[in-house]
């Protein structure tokens, strides 16, 4: 779906067959469709694709080489979240979010250091 982010391998040419998903480069996009069918042309192995959710295949046939990965497995929405986190604001507001929360941890280690040494001096000043 789009939204996911996955993962894929490169494999040989020889391990790629029909019901393979495979995320391939075409027009200056990667898209990732299922392979439908293969069929020599002029001695050259091809690949028709279709998205799980199209109801037709793919115009253009595809080779090996635009071939990036099979498909090992996906993140649900990881690609969304990655899509948000480009956003020169949100990163901002992330990274003070993140500074605040050391701020805040780094605070807390010193009141308790402070409090131990203060039990420390107590329980000597009893002896």
């Amino acid at each position: 779906m789009t939204g996911d982010a996955i993962l894929v391998k490169e494999v040989p040419q020889n391990e790629i067959k029909v019901g393979d998903i495979v995320s391939f480069s075409q027009g200056g996009t990667n898209v990732t469709h299922r392979i439908i069918a293969m069929v020599k042309e002029d001695g050259i192995q091809k690949y028709t694709t279709k998205g799980d959710n199209n109801n037709i295949e793919d115009k253009e046939k595809i080779i090996y080489e635009q071939i990036e990965g099979k498909y090992q497995f996906k993140i649900n929405q990881f690609g969304t979240v990655m899509q948000v986190l480009k956003s020169k604001v949100t990163l901002i507001v992330l990274i003070i979010i993140i500074i605040l929360i050391y701020l805040s941890k780094r605070k807390m280690e010193n009141k308790r250091k402070e409090r131990k040494e203060k039990r420390m001096k107590y329980k000597e000043k009893e002896e």
